[in-house]
């Protein structure tokens, strides 16, 4: 958690994990959502004493830690390993570098298309092009993907069902024209 000692690294084996930074007034920015098979808490492997951002699950979750010296030798005897961590480093740079733009040139409607494609970048698309696991994410997390309120989030999604590019049903999320989705944002 933010603020605490930095004392492992953490890896995914099963379960979908967001991260966030708590901002001004509590308000909580999504940093990024992952799952099965990737890693988090490596911002600590710097030279930071404690953590800056937190994690919280939001499905249940199994993980595999490991303490910061053990981790250390570990990179040190294997070279693979240090070399698909550094690859991850720099895809994760890429996608921080972008998210920063897109957070500050995108509209609303194109920060709420942007958030979509990132969840199901992250989570897929079921048989029915139902995102994955929507029902674990609130209006408020999708918000706190891209710096909106849940407000602005619930009216762009009325204005995606209108324009036939996507349902809602409670907490489901059915893609129905993702080319469109994709097109708001440029992708």
């Amino acid at each position: 958690m933010e603020g605490n000692f930095v004392d492992s690294i953490n890896f995914i084996q099963s379960g979908r994990v967001k991260v966030f930074k708590k901002g001004a007034f509590g308000k909580d920015q999504i940093i990024r959502l992952i799952s099965d098979g990737e890693i988090f808490g490596h911002r600590g492997l710097s030279d930071a004493e404690k953590f800056s951002i937190s994690a919280t699950s939001i499905t249940d979750t199994m993980i595999c830690s490991f303490d910061k010296p053990f981790f250390f030798k570990l990179l040190k005897s294997t070279p693979e390993l240090t070399f698909n961590l550094m690859l991850y480093f720099a895809n994760e740079l890429n996608h921080g570098e972008n998210k920063l733009r897109d957070l500050a040139i995108f509209n609303v409607r194109e920060k709420v298309a942007k958030a979509l494609i990132t969840i199901i970048a992250a989570y897929g698309l079921n048989k029915e092009n139902e995102i994955n696991h929507a029902h674990e994410l609130s209006r408020q997390d999708i918000a706190e993907l891209v710096g909106l309120n849940s407000n602005q989030v619930t009216k762009i999604l009325a204005d995606l069902k209108e324009d036939n590019i996507l349902e809602t049903d409670n907490k489901k999320i059915k893609i129905i024209n993702l080319k469109k989705l994709k097109e708001i944002v440029n992708i």
